[in-house]
């Protein structure tokens, strides 16, 4: 099979997958114990039964759990329903960020705060995939030295503590050095964004936070993977025919090493976006993941199954795109 023929025959295969996904996580949310309208009516005062009773008819259908006849509307055709409007790129409507009493597009949230998150991600990313990858290099090509241990230690306690945790510690640290928590505040975001010195300000701790939260991980797969090639027959001939130890490394071992870390790295792309939902948390960073979190609180359903839909489809695509990937790395794979 040619590579098109595979990317054709894998993208075909995520829409059951989703659909299942998406059927899953619906039906969980709907049997879960609670009610969404009442936590919706919790700014909305009456002062006797009939009047809350009329609040509550009236949020329900808004809501699109009744119909105009004030029945239930089965949970299935309203799971129809979300799968016809997904098909059109419509996530509905937030049933808890609202204004003038209307539930703003949850495709709007998106559009509006999807920005913020893929500046902090993109940029922890890139750093630490770079450090990582020095850190692993220099623990696997001094093993058992002073910086290997130093390094190994540093690394697990950096990988047993939460990243709320770390995030937490680093904002008692730098208040305690630099009298700044680096909890965001609106003249962060006065756009231009990217001329605006004070996003810059605020962005430091929370890519400090996110990147050595996924550092960790990522420089002790790579200092293993080193480890192994560097015992194999080939390396030693390599350093036998006089190779350079800087060729060994980058030419001989890294490259063949790269099969796991790329599998790492493309899976661990989705758990990114993840990890900065808890970090905007902390440090009030206004984008998707406060939304998302906010969502789950607040029994935000639409805002749940949109966080549910596009987890899932990041996770799937990166799976593709690291398949891709290994053809380019080894030659020797074919699909």
């Amino acid at each position: 099979m040619s590579l098109k023929g595979y990317v054709i025959r894998r993208v075909l295969y995520i829409v059951p997958v989703m659909l299942g996904i998406t059927l899953m996580n619906f039906t969980l949310i709907n049997v879960s114990p609670g009610d969404p309208v009442i936590v919706r009516l919790g700014l909305i005062h009456c002062d006797n039964p009939e009047c809350y009773n009329n609040a509550y008819n009236r949020e329900a259908v808004e809501m699109g759990l009744m119909g105009s006849d004030l029945y239930s509307v089965p949970w299935f055709t309203r799971y129809v329903d979300y799968i016809s409007d997904l098909l059109r790129f419509d996530f509905g409507r937030s049933w808890y960020n609202t204004q003038a009493g209307i539930g703003i597009p949850i495709a709007t949230i998106i559009a509006d705060h999807a920005a913020y998150t893929v500046i902090l991600n993109v940029i922890s990313f890139v750093l630490s995939l770079l450090l990582s990858t020095a850190i692993g290099v220099v623990s696997a090509t001094r093993r058992n030295s002073f910086w290997d241990r130093s390094l190994t230690v540093a690394m697990l306690l950096g990988y047993s503590m939460p990243l709320f945790w770390l995030a937490k510690l680093l904002m008692f640290l730098s208040f305690k050095l630099f009298n700044f928590t680096g909890v965001t505040n609106k003249d962060a975001f006065v756009k231009p964004i990217l001329l605006n010195i004070n996003f810059y300000k605020y962005l430091i701790l929370p890519t400090l936070a996110l990147t050595l939260g996924h550092l960790v991980f990522m420089a002790r797969l790579i200092r293993s993977q080193l480890l192994e090639i560097l015992r194999q027959d080939y390396i030693t001939t390599a350093r036998a025919k006089g190779v350079s130890n800087r060729g060994v490394i980058y030419k001989h071992a890294f490259r063949n090493g790269l099969l796991p870390i790329v599998t790492i790295v493309g899976n661990s792309l989705p758990g990114l976006l993840a990890g900065s939902v808890m970090i905007e948390t902390v440090f009030g960073w206004p984008g998707l993941g406060t939304y998302f979190l906010e969502g789950a609180l607040f029994r935000d359903y639409p805002m749940m199954m949109a966080t549910n839909t596009i987890f899932p489809f990041l996770f799937l695509v990166a799976r593709l795109l690291t398949d891709i990937t290994y053809v380019f790395i080894d030659p020797r794979i074919k699909y």
